[in-house]
């Protein structure tokens, strides 16, 4: 069997406000949602409100 596959990923390790890191812990506890799929939602939201161009299929920057 085949292990099961998802989209790449890569780390990235950042410094959050005490109170940001334990609301966050409230969410993922609270719904079961992973702390890497909230930040990346989070983030995909932040860019998209900015104006942030997509990625395009060679995963360089669309512009």
């Amino acid at each position: 069997m085949e292990p099961k596959k998802g989209p790449d990923k890569e780390p990235l390790n950042t410094r959050v406000l005490v109170s940001t890191s334990r609301r966050l812990g409230w969410f993922t506890q609270e719904y079961g949602y992973s702390v890497t799929n909230v930040v990346d939602v989070a983030l995909q939201e932040f860019f998209a409100r900015n104006g942030v161009p997509d990625v395009d299929s060679n995963g360089e920057i669309a512009e």
